[in-house]
């Protein structure tokens, strides 16, 4: 499970505003697991963050364990709907409620 940050205005170097949610790598059911409390697929910030992150882990996961028997460059990418948040502040306290409640 990873607890990812988004800066929502990376080109402003005096905005450190951002969104946190998570990606979960699951290997029993062999995907990836995009959980966020405001955004869906169709966000397309969401989805360009989340395919660097997670294209970078294939890599290094290939890299570092190229001979297990487990290989994770064929997992897709679902996006799992979640409760929304009902305010703009509380994505932190939803990212680590997937944490806790995750059964992947």
């Amino acid at each position: 499970m990873f607890r990812m940050f988004q800066e929502l205005a990376p080109h402003d170097p005096r905005d450190k505003c951002g969104h946190h949610y998570a990606i979960c790598l699951d290997l029993k059911n062999q995907r990836f697991e995009v959980l966020d409390s405001t955004r869906s697929k169709a966000d397309a910030d969401l989805t360009t963050h989340a395919k660097f992150f997670i294209n970078n882990l294939k890599d290094t996961w290939n890299r570092h364990y190229e001979h297990s028997k487990v290989q994770i460059r064929h997992f897709p990418t679902e996006y799992v709907a979640t409760a929304k948040q009902g305010n703009t502040s509380d994505c932190g306290f939803h990212a680590l409620e997937y944490f806790a409640k995750w059964e992947g």
